[in-house]
């Protein structure tokens, strides 16, 4: 199984939604089921980069050490994010509308 960096079934559900509403171009389950995965990994792959794409060697180390720690705490990564310029949050909801708006061809999400 991957290892998302948003849970799955979050990820899911909103790809559902946009599956909806959108007539695809599939022939069966198997190949619904096949889009929804690739989309999942797709908008999950997308979220990561927009996360940590940005982060520069030093920065990629700090956030190493604060993962290789087992004690490391939710308000340290928050510390981390903040002390490095990135809102986690926007960086999240700006990729999630970009993919929907892309998934459905432009259409509003």
């Amino acid at each position: 199984m991957d290892n998302l960096l948003i849970d799955r079934e979050t990820l899911g559900r909103f790809v559902d939604e946009l599956i909806k509403k959108k007539p695809l171009a599939v022939n069966n389950p198997e190949e619904l089921n096949a889009l929804r995965e690739e989309s999942i990994k797709n908008l999950d792959d997308r979220i990561t980069l927009a996360i940590f794409g940005g982060l520069n060697e030093q920065q990629n180390a700090e956030l190493n050490q604060l993962l290789d720690r087992p004690d490391t705490s939710e308000t340290e990564f928050q510390q981390f994010f903040e002390k490095n310029g990135l809102n986690v949050e926007e960086a999240v909801a700006n990729t999630v509308r970009v993919f929907g708006r892309e998934f459905l061809g432009g259409e509003n999400v």
